[in-house]
Order: C-alpha cells, then structure tokens, then sequence
C-alpha cells in the first residue's frame, strides 16, 4: 500500500495517570487526527491512524507500519482532548518520532499541535522533525501532501515551519478558520479506528451505569465513546489557558446543530455509541444552540449519556430540564477558585453566583464535575482552604483539583518563559497527574507546598461523609466501592518524595 498520510496519535496512559490509568482513566479516540484525516480525504488523498495511546509503541512498531503503509508523510499530532494534553503527551511524540528517524532517517515526519506550534525552536531540536504544522493545523497537513505530490511549491503551504539548512523557515500564516465549521471541517473519519468499542468513558461518565455492569474495570458500560466537538475557540482569555493558541485569537467557530446532529446519527446508528463527550470549550453558551440542540435529540429518543462543558454564568434555568431531558447527565463547570479576587487575577470573572447555579442545577437531576485550581498567582493557603471549603459545600458528584500549570501558548507560559527554574523539568511534569508534576508558585507558595495541599484536599474530598452519602444514595454500593478503590492509589511525585 502506498498511503498519503499516516497519522499516529501518541502517549502513554500509564505514565501520565500511573496506576490510575488500569481502571480510572478515560481513554479518548484522537479527535482532531479524526476531523484532519477526514479533511485529507474529501481532496482525495488517503490516510490511516495508529494510535500508539491505545496499542503502545517501540522501535518494532514503526517497521510494521512502513511495510504496511509505505507512507509519503507521517503526522504525529499531539493536540490532545483538552488544552493542556498536548505539552504533557510530548514525551511520547518525541520518542516516537526519534524512533522513526533511527529506523530510516529518509521517512518524513511532521508534528503539529499546540506544544509544537508553541515552541517550534525546541521542538525541532528535540525530535528531529521535518516539519512542524503550526497553529491548527489543517491546512499545513493538506498543503504539505500536495507538496508531496508535486501539486504545489513549499512556500505556497500556510502555518508551515521546515528545515533550510541550519536553520528553520515559517512560510506565512493562514487565514483563521471559519465561523462557520460545515463545510471547512466537515466530520470525523471514525472508520479509520481500529474499533471504537476500545475507546472507554471517563469514570464519573458512568457512574450511573456501574451497578449494571459485569466487567470488573466497567468497560462493557463505559465503551463505545467518542468525543466531537460543536465548536472550536473560546471568547475568553483565561491567563492559564492555551486553547486560543492555535485559533488566533479569543472566540468562537462553530458547526451547525444540524451537522452535529446528524454526526450523532452516525455514531448511534453506526458505531452503537451511548457515552459521548462533548470537547468544546463551552458547549453551554447559545441558549438557542442548546435547546436546538436538545429538542433535535429528545425528538429522536435517544438514549444517550452526554459530558458538557458550561461556565457558572452561562447556565440558564429554563434550559436545564430540557437538557436532562436530551441525555446532557454531566454538567463540567470550570469554578477555579472559592476567592473572585484570586480569579479575576487571572482573567476568569464569574458573573452569577456559584452556589446559586450549583443548586439549580441538582434540582435538575444533572450531575456536576466540579473543576477548582490550587496556586493560582494569587492564591494563598487561606484562599486555597476557602475553595476546597467551597467544593466540600457544593458536594458535586465529581471534582476535579488542578494545580497552576504554565502551559506553552498561555499567557502565563510567556510570563515565566525566562524563569525556567519554576517550570517543570520535564513535558510530563505538566501532567497533572505524574510523577513528575511540578506546578507553578504563587506569589506566596512554593509549588511543593501547592502539590500537597492539592493531593491531601483530593482524598479528603472523597472521604467526605456527606459525598459518600450523595454517591451511595445516587449510584449505589457498586461506584461507591469503586471511589474507595480510586482514593487507596496514592500518586507518587517526585517533588514531595522527602515527605512521604
């Protein structure tokens, strides 16, 4: 077979959650390789996935794939499902890469996502690339395998960085991608995965589901999953966030709610999937997309487990019922911080009273995530209390604690490029969850004393006798012993090793 593309999702579950990975972790099929491989498609040219995340990789891997594929270019794509996966899964494109590269240096590789796109200088250094598709993407990928193929000249390909000589050269930026998504990124090229039965929800995703299941890791409930997108950007400019990085700017794209519905069709009816994600940074923002959106699906009676993001201030009442109604059973809720000074420091100014939309949303029957952060700029050890008080006191069905990570294309990564000292030592130290997580000070904290503020107030979350009293009423003795299960892991750092 002689393949334009090959498109290879990396990472490494284990390293990045560590013994959290085997039961509680979700496993997301590679989003945007799925909306790019599609792309390439519609202009007639061919494309495969491996996805190295799910079926692992060593230097064996790569001699399989060439003589399977015998590809023109490879992509390795490191965007991840949510903003600050693509730094954390540079550990794994670097090695994949370098393998490649060691097996046949003649084999071209390019790697794009957020990280690279950030820091293409050390991204070249550090994996011996090609190429590097800057900012989204898309029309780096399509631009380069014309070139490939003879269609058009280097320099005519957008968001391109490439290697001339001892140095490196960016062609030109591309026009931003349109408002409007249907026809510049028009679906997901889900038949090119392995199988989709392979990709498992998060574990909160189902906790409804857990009593019913007879897999001892809940995979028969939690699979098939798929996480889409109804669109892209953010009209906010968190100082912490990268997701803006590789759109330009603050704001939105969207598809239709007519596309997304009829995407959804296809993944009920052909891949028989139940437990679907919703990626966008703010699902809940339009009134009118959502119960455009949830009229559609309540009028097609499906039976569907759906996982939304919202902001505090962007949830209406009169929506919620219908939202239910539709499937939507997790509401995300990007909360931060108990303290709106420490917030609006940070650019995240809520707009509605916290403890106000949490309860409106119970009364609805819609489970929430809860989402705070600890080590903020200027977050101290009373302010840091105050939020966890306040996660004890909304008692949402899950939480989750972030620690301040200066992720690349943020605003606070080019604060403290030059402070490389109060960085990570490593692209896995920006994973939350890894032995080598170091976060970000405060103004009045050092990052080890954020960390383990972070992992005390994590357990004791869920050691909590009010929560263990919510989860057992609402999902029954089954998730309840699952939580016990996940609470008995103790993540190992690196940075509180003297401590324990």
């Amino acid at each position: 077979m002689n393949l334009d593309i090959l498109f290879i999702n990396p990472g490494n579950q284990k390293k990045i959650y560590q013994n959290l990975a085997d039961e509680f972790s979700g496993i997301d099929a590679p989003i945007w390789i799925l909306l790019m491989a599609e792309k390439i498609r519609r202009f007639d040219f061919s494309a495969a996935i491996y996805d190295a995340n799910l079926f692992g990789w060593d230097i064996d891997t790569i001699k399989e794939l060439e003589k399977k594929y015998n590809p023109k270019l490879i992509v390795v794509l490191v965007y991840g499902n949510h903003p600050s996966a693509s730094t954390q899964s540079m550990p794994a494109a670097i090695k994949i890469i370098l393998d490649i590269k060691k097996y046949n240096q003649d084999i071209l590789v390019a790697i794009g996502g957020t990280h690279p796109s950030a820091l293409p200088r050390q991204t070249f250094k550090e994996t011996n690339a090609d190429f590097i598709l800057a900012n989204n993407g898309i029309y780096a990928a399509l631009g380069l395998i014309k070139y490939l193929t003879g269609k058009i000249k280097i320099t005519e390909i957008p968001d391109l960085y490439y290697r001339k000589k001892d140095d490196i050269e960016y062609t030109f930026k591309s026009a931003d991608l349109k408002k409007d998504l249907d026809d510049e990124l028009p679906g997901y090229a889900w038949d090119l995965l392995e199988n989709v039965d392979l990709y498992r929800a998060h574990n909160w995703h189902c906790f409804q589901y857990f009593k019913d299941s007879k897999t001892p890791n809940f995979s028969d409930v939690r699979s098939p999953y798929i996480s889409i997108f109804s669109s892209l950007g953010c009209q906010y400019n968190c100082s912490y966030c990268c997701i803006n990085s590789v759109y330009g700017k603050p704001g939105i794209k969207q598809w239709s709610i007519d596309k997304v519905i009829s995407l959804i069709d296809i993944l009920v009816k052909k891949y028989k999937v139940k437990n679907i994600r919703f990626a966008d940074e703010l699902f809940v923002l339009s009134s009118q997309r959502v119960e455009k959106f949830c009229d559609l699906i309540i009028e097609r009676d499906y039976d569907l487990n759906i996982w939304v993001y919202a902001r505090i201030d962007t949830i209406k009442s009169e929506l919620l019922s219908k939202m239910k109604k539709a499937g939507i059973n997790w509401l995300a809720l990007g909360i931060e911080s108990a303290d709106a000074r420490v917030r609006n420091a940070v650019g995240k100014k809520i707009n509605a009273d916290i403890k106000t939309v949490v309860k409106m949303i119970k009364a609805n029957d819609i489970n929430i995530i809860g989402n705070f952060m600890f080590g903020l700029p200027e977050d101290n050890l009373e302010s840091m209390q105050n939020t966890f008080n306040l996660a004890v006191e909304l008692n949402c069905e899950f939480i989750n604690f972030y620690t301040v990570m200066a992720y690349p294309g943020s605003k606070l990564y080019d604060e403290f490029a030059n402070k490389k000292e109060l960085l990570p030592d490593t692209w896995l130290g920006y994973s939350q969850h890894s032995y080598e997580t170091k976060p970000l000070p405060s103004r009045y904290l050092s990052a080890k004393e954020i960390l383990k503020f972070r992992d005390t107030v994590f357990y004791k979350y869920f050691q909590n006798e009010n929560y263990r009293k919510l989860i057992l009423n609402k999902f029954g003795a089954t998730t309840l012993a699952h939580l016990d299960r996940m609470t008995e892991i103790k993540l190992k750092r690196k940075l509180l090793e003297n401590e324990m």
